[in-house]
């Protein structure tokens, strides 16, 4: 614990010193040093807390680390999804809004929170998250996947029908996708029939 109180004390005073002048260069790189060999311990910690079962602890040093790198969308959607796991889902949504705030320009914290919102079957809050991240160049084919099913949750069978195209394109090898499809494309003739 005393180490973790010195760590984190040497992350404030690290942090307070960007708000002065610059120091000399060589000062910087010995800061540069002494923040990434902090970063670097504080990641430890929350692994060894993770394999101890002492996740509240993890937590905690996960926030730690989304004030030191904010970019981090690995760690952001980790947290959320840890507490998400303990019941904690408001402040998990937060976590990602948050992360989506910092990284707007990341497909992939769109999806967790998407995804997040699927797995709780709240479709109508998933969608949003979903389409966005399909705006992304080179979005991997699983979104797409997600956002297929999601479009069939809702009725939207004819989005949904494009999503597993869009799908297939990426991954014609797929064997999951052309079950899917036809499922689709069957619930969509019947939709079409019960309207005549």
């Amino acid at each position: 614990m005393r180490n973790l109180l010195l760590i984190v004390g040497c992350a404030l005073l690290i942090g307070m010193g960007g708000a002065q002048a610059n120091p000399p260069e060589a000062v910087q790189r010995k800061l540069t040093a002494l923040r990434q060999l902090t970063e670097f311990r504080l990641i430890q910690l929350a692994d060894e807390y993770w394999h101890d079962g002492r996740h509240y602890k993890t937590m905690a040093l996960m926030f730690v680390l989304i004030e030191y790198d904010p970019y981090d969308v690995e760690n952001i959607s980790g947290l959320a999804w840890l507490l998400d796991g303990y019941g904690e889902t408001a402040r998990a949504i937060q976590v990602y809004q948050r992360g989506i705030r910092l990284n707007p320009n990341r497909y992939d914290i769109y999806y967790d929170l998407g995804f997040a919102y699927y797995n709780k079957r709240q479709y109508e809050q998933a969608l949003p998250y979903l389409e966005k991240a399909i705006g992304f160049a080179n979005v991997p084919q699983y979104v797409w996947k997600t956002l297929a099913h999601c479009y069939e949750r809702l009725g939207h069978l004819e989005k949904s029908l494009r999503a597993w195209e869009k799908a297939k394109e990426l991954d014609p090898s797929d064997g999951a996708v052309e079950p899917n499809m036809q499922r689709v494309r069957k619930k969509l003739e019947e939709e079409r029939a019960n309207r005549s």
